[in-house]
């Protein structure tokens, strides 16, 4: 057993559990336990008698961040399921570490946790010390640290709480398989690389929109050489004013799926990761239905009605993740041809900057200036059309990536 203190000052111990035992639990819409399996009891050291009809957070730990909890509810309060890392405390003060599938039911909620052993959760636990540490000293509202919380997983490179939440439980299913013995999943290790290339998607046309808004300098800078050449309204303003309202086009579209609210690239993600999300959780059911078969009897506990439970639950997250799915192959089809249209109206921007190269010609000496700027274009236009060409041949492999999957799915 390893040693530590918590942020309270308090020796404590870490509780040891095996990667093949899964926690289970039901509480009603309050958080208050209906049931819960014999690896939650024995592993908080609670008695049954204490555990029922105790609040759900009899076992918080004061280093799990508040911003967590804020997160997680806000999520099943809108019907969505959510997952997390979560440190928890036993009742004799000693803690253990689980990730935590939460599903909102009729009811109320269930909730089924593993073992976490990935590099991400070893990243997490020193986000999270820190981020308790300041909650306290700084005495922050959970709405605030939730909010900073958020920015700490975005700077991670994921697009949202969704896409890390998604992208964890994968990792952690394929590290639980690997340390059990078991061959890969195939499913859900493409649905992990398909999250990923979404993330590198979504970052390249972060970077091509910055690009584009540096490039909007630039027709100024070659009115003000024209203005110098040139009368009002010779060749080189217009071929400035040209490139001006094309490059501007090429902004807005650009800004209709990788900024604001509902963008295309967050749709895409999000579903994707919803899918990722609901077919671990699948897993993860069905392991633990299987356990209830050989459940010793406890008093105040039926095992066959928690194990019906458990299939419903199952039943709804295989239809909502065979929608996801179908969402996102339609969303990674729209952003495939996104792509494709930008890099459309990206030939015609490069027919004006041969324009203006022509014109560096016809001026020779005179142009100098002119041909400066179009230097300028040159390399940003060689930078911009190979983000496109990554971003194209990257949104057509995930709809192709999503397209296979959805027909290779045996529920369907």
């Amino acid at each position: 057993m390893t040693h530590q203190r918590d942020l309270s000052g308090q020796p404590e111990g870490e509780v040891n559990f095996r990667f093949d035992d899964l926690f289970f639990s039901r509480t009603d819409p309050r958080g208050v336990i209906l049931a819960g399996n014999d690896v939650f009891q024995k592993v908080s050291g609670f008695a049954w008698a204490e555990l029922l009809g105790a609040p759900h957070k009899i076992i918080r730990h004061p280093d799990t961040p508040r911003a967590v909890f804020r997160i997680l509810w806000d999520a099943l309060g809108n019907g969505l399921p959510m997952g997390g890392y979560v440190k928890n405390r036993a009742r004799n003060g000693d803690y253990y570490w689980v990730f935590a599938v939460i599903l909102p039911t009729e009811d109320g909620f269930l909730s089924v946790r593993l073992k976490p052993s990935t590099p991400l959760f070893a990243q997490i636990r020193a986000v999270y010390a820190k981020l308790a540490a300041r909650e306290r000293a700084e005495r922050l509202d959970p709405g605030e640290s939730a909010r900073m919380l958020w920015t700490i997983i975005t700077e991670a490179g994921f697009t949202s709480y969704t896409t890390f939440m998604a992208s964890a439980l994968g990792q952690e299913l394929a590290a639980r398989d690997l340390r059990l013995g078991r061959p890969a999943d195939p499913r859900t290790r493409q649905l992990i690389e398909v999250n990923e290339a979404l993330e590198r998607v979504t970052q390249e046309q972060k970077k091509l929109l910055r690009s584009f808004e540096s490039l909007q300098s630039i027709p100024n800078n070659m009115r003000l050489v024209a203005s110098r050449l040139e009368p009002s309204g010779g060749p080189v303003s217009a071929i400035s004013e040209n490139y001006r309202a094309s490059s501007l086009v090429i902004s807005d579209r650009l800004r209709s799926f990788v900024s604001g609210r509902e963008n295309l690239c967050d749709r895409v993600s999000r579903e994707v990761a919803r899918a990722l999300f609901l077919l671990g959780a699948n897993r993860v059911m069905a392991e633990m239905i299987a356990t209830f078969h050989h459940a010793e009897p406890v008093a105040g506990l039926d095992w066959e009605t928690e194990a019906a439970k458990l299939d419903e639950a199952r039943t709804a997250t295989r239809h909502d993740s065979r929608a996801a799915l179908a969402h996102a192959v339609s969303h990674a089809e729209e952003l495939a041809r996104s792509s494709a249209e930008i890099r459309r109206l990206m030939l015609g921007l490069d027919t004006i900057r041969v324009m203006g190269r022509v014109e560096c010609g016809r001026l020779r000496e005179n142009g100098a200036g002119l041909v400066s700027t179009i230097d300028q274009l040159d390399l940003f236009h060689a930078e911009i059309k190979a983000r496109l060409e990554t971003i194209l041949r990257l949104s057509e492999d995930i709809g192709g990536a999503m397209g296979r999957f959805v027909k290779g799915d045996p529920d369907r």
